[in-house]
């Protein structure tokens, strides 16, 4: 009797034993908020990667800052773009079709103007702190619209004068309202990259009134600490060596996994060697001590019979569908100080005589091993067959040195004096100097041709060859008389606003366009440029695709037929990578694939 009235008692402990083994695991679950990963495209892979090893890449410049919106800066942008910052929606990396990325979903409004973003569930700080609407709602509203940010972004999310508003909805949701329907909105959300109100929020003027505007400049600098610097993207920083290097370390809360469930980024070290000069990195990634580069079409063809011998290396020769390289353009300063000068700079048959003088077929052949097409206009090329217009292939000016001659004589730019220079009215020479960058040689060497073609119609001019980071500021300063610069392309127009639509910084040609205290000057305005301002705002507002395409069709027209700036080349994607590095290859339609978070050490 004893041992069944045992039995009898031991049943409720069993069940009890039970049910507190389920609570405690309902409760762990709860408690560690389970992540809902995405898993990475099944295009990035050829193969599953094993975890491990370091990836060595290659820096061109030091970057002058860690913050994203603190500064304008491609060497910070390449180490915190996508490696330590990501942003709700982003492009596809092969085919740039929009996809989820820290927000899981979205819902959009019939009339266009409220987008409900539903954010991942579990996604955290690189420091182990959870990723809240209070992010997204601080990075929208006080960093990257704040207009004394240096980086910001006021531009992309500013419609019709007004801009773009986000609200918390709850932890994991947030609204964004907007003043009207914006056809681009998801497409600039994707270059959007979310910054943490934990780490940030301190530095940040309007939450902070004892600070200055403009005081998020100076947060996230590169003598910072480092451990204060997070992210929600594959990597860390983990050390800054000045003009040396810049070493990555994995993050252990990324949110990607591979098509097996396998969490990425599979290195464990992403390093950034810091080496300006491009023979000195040929050289380092011929000793294996970078993994992979671009390369130029001067170096091709000795890299790829390297490869074609049997050597470790596999070079690629992808189609122009990424951001770089950048295409050339050639660019004169409508606020020259000199007012001879400057009416010539504006003189439209000017830059037509110009575009008539540049052999773009030489610069591919000679300069670029033959690895280049003729540039697009305002970041839009062949391959997008989004916005592409062909209608601007029948609109380019070949090679014609007589036909160049005849404008510049129309102008009565004559040489009076047989010297060889033709002189301005006022009697000086018609002569300006070139800027271009030292550091680039697809840059130096275009800039030399263009010189040398130029003489032979009686155009002097003078090179002033100073690097890259140099001729970027000399540009946003007004400080030139001519200039070659490149700026990348993007998938969508909107995504270069800032660049080709009169009133912005970046369009440096004519910055008297813009008022000092950042605002478009109306008056400023050359007849076309109105056209120009105008349709850029018409695409902005436009939810059709097709009414979309339209109007950048027209803004395409327009810089083709008024040459505000002359477009050369588009440099192919080029770029070598040593064997033992897995997924680095091409696809069918030859875009070559790479991702630092899908790569990996064999």
């Amino acid at each position: 009797m004893r041992l069944m009235g045992h039995r009898r008692n031991r049943a409720p402990l069993l069940v009890a034993l039970v049910l507190a083994l389920l609570l405690f695991s309902v409760w762990s679950v709860s408690a560690q908020e389970s992540l809902q990963p995405k898993k990475a495209p099944s295009i990035l892979f050829q193969q599953i990667g094993k975890p491990g090893g370091t990836l060595t890449l290659r820096l061109g410049a030091s970057p002058k800052s860690f913050n994203f919106y603190g500064v304008i800066d491609s060497s910070a942008y390449t180490i915190m773009m996508g490696n330590v910052l990501e942003p709700l929606v982003e492009a596809n990396p092969v085919t740039q079709v929009l996809e989820p990325a820290l927000a899981s979903s979205w819902d959009v409004s019939k009339d266009g103007k409220t987008v409900v973003f539903h954010l991942r569930p579990g996604v955290k700080w690189s420091d182990g702190v959870p990723f809240t609407a209070d992010d997204v709602v601080f990075t929208m509203e006080n960093v990257l619209m704040d207009p004394n940010a240096e980086g910001n972004s006021v531009d992309r999310f500013t419609i019709g004068g007004k801009q773009v508003h986000w609200y918390k909805v709850d932890e994991h949701t947030v609204k964004a309202v907007l003043p009207q329907p914006y056809g681009a909105f998801l497409q600039v959300l994707s270059q959007a990259m979310m910054v943490p109100k934990h780490k940030l929020a301190e530095y940040v003027y309007p939450l902070n009134p004892k600070l200055k505007p403009g005081a998020i400049n100076n947060a996230w600098t590169t003598n910072w600490n480092l451990k204060d610097i997070v992210g929600t993207g594959p990597f860390q920083l983990a050390e800054y060596t000045v003009d040396q290097k810049v070493v990555l370390t994995r993050n252990p809360y990324y949110w990607k996994v591979d098509p097996k469930g396998n969490r990425l980024p599979y290195v464990d070290k992403l390093v950034y060697l810091i080496v300006p000069d491009d023979q000195v990195a040929l050289a380092m990634f011929k000793a294996g001590q970078i993994d992979r580069m671009v390369i130029s079409g001067q170096d091709y063809p000795m890299l790829k019979k390297e490869e074609l011998a049997g050597g470790d290396i596999r070079v690629f020769r992808g189609q122009p569908v990424q951001n770089t390289p950048s295409p050339l353009h050639v660019a004169f300063n409508f606020d020259e100080p000199n007012p001879a000068l400057r009416a010539v700079f504006r003189d439209l048959r000017f830059r037509e005589a110009v575009d008539y003088a540049i052999n773009r077929s030489r610069i591919i052949d000679e300069i670029y091993n033959g690895l280049a097409i003729e540039s697009g206009v305002i970041g839009v090329q062949r391959t997008n067959k989004a916005f592409y217009n062909p209608a601007i292939e029948k609109m380019r000016h070949p090679y014609d040195l007589k036909k160049a001659a005849e404008l510049l004589d129309a102008m009565h730019l004559v040489d009076k004096n047989g010297d060889g220079v033709r002189e301005l009215p006022n009697g000086e020479p018609l002569r300006f100097t070139l800027t271009a960058a030292v550091d680039i040689k697809e840059h130096q060497d275009t800039a030399v041709l263009i010189r040398d073609t130029l003489q032979k119609i009686g155009i002097k001019v003078d090179l002033q060859l100073i690097k890259f980071g140099l001729c970027f500021d000399k540009a946003m300063a007004g400080e030139f008389q001519a200039m070659i610069l490149a700026f990348g392309d993007q998938p969508d127009p909107q995504l270069r606003k800032a660049i080709w639509q009169p009133g912005w910084p970046l369009y440096y040609w004519h910055r008297s366009t813009m008022t000092k205290d950042g605002k478009l000057n109306q008056e400023a305005l050359l007849p076309w440029e109105k056209t120009l301002w105008q349709l850029f705002e018409q695409g902005e507002t436009a939810m059709n695709p097709a009414a979309r395409k339209k109007y950048y069709d027209e803004v395409q027209v327009l810089f083709m037929k008024e040459l505000p700036v002359i477009f050369l080349v588009k440099g192919m994607d080029l770029s070598a990578v040593h064997k033992d590095v897995g997924n680095a290859f091409q696809t069918k339609d030859g875009v070559t694939v790479w991702t630092n978070y899908t790569v990996f050490k064999k």
